[in-house]
């Protein structure tokens, strides 16, 4: 059975030589066309296609925010996002949104014909924006660490924390919570090992960005 395919944009255009690329391919089918979001998200509750191409800046309904309806109302859709706009804000938005691919409309349609085919069978295509993914993944993980790593502090690690980031020394945090400086010089080591941080205004830093502490 071919994949049902939706084709989103605000240009006949386009949309046209989508169609005459697609007919070449037997194992796709067009089932309709939308020339604004607010018309996607209708075809989509109508059709219920398997796969819809989508254009970014269109009147009436955005095809960010178009992205995000037809997700909530059915998350099986693939979705690939078909455009001239290479915008970290806009990639980044899709992609939280789960995108099964990114094509920038200055690339051949054989990149498009690559993005429907990985998406009918369950992947994705983001060759266009590689660059964009890699940063994206790298400041997700690093958000990850740095969540995981607090989450894994003790108490009485966190209070340690919140002293070092009051600017307190070794000795006057080992005085206020009635433990030794070595024990207080451990604290502040393991600490350092779980938020992956090595100076104190690194730890001082993350004080104030979790309210231990103000400047």
């Amino acid at each position: 059975m071919p994949a049902r395919i939706l084709i989103v944009d605000d240009h006949r255009v386009v949309i046209e030589g989508i169609k005459v690329v697609l007919r070449n391919y037997p194992e796709f089918e067009v089932v309709g066309e939308a020339l604004d979001g607010y018309q996607a998200v209708k075809q989509v509750r109508s059709l219920r296609p398997d796969i819809v191409i989508m254009d970014i800046c269109m009147p009436h309904l955005s095809g960010i925010e178009a992205t995000y309806q037809i997700k909530r109302l059915a998350p099986e859709i693939r979705i690939i996002i078909f455009t001239m706009y290479s915008d970290k804000e806009y990639v980044t938005e899709l992609l939280k949104v789960g995108i099964s691919g990114y094509v920038l409309k200055e690339r051949c349609l054989s990149e498009l014909i690559l993005a429907i085919n990985a998406a009918r069978q369950g992947g994705t295509y983001f060759n266009a924006i590689s660059p964009i993914l890699s940063i994206h993944m790298q400041e997700l993980e690093k958000a990850r660490s740095d969540k995981n790593g607090f989450e894994r502090l003790s108490m009485r690690e966190r209070e340690v924390l919140k002293l070092l980031g009051d600017g307190k020394s070794t000795k006057e945090i080992a005085t206020q919570l009635y433990i030794s400086p070595k024990t207080v010089e451990s604290h502040k080591y393991n600490i350092m090992e779980k938020l992956d941080v090595r100076t104190i205004a690194g730890l001082t830093k993350i004080a104030i960005k979790k309210k231990l502490t103000q400047l």
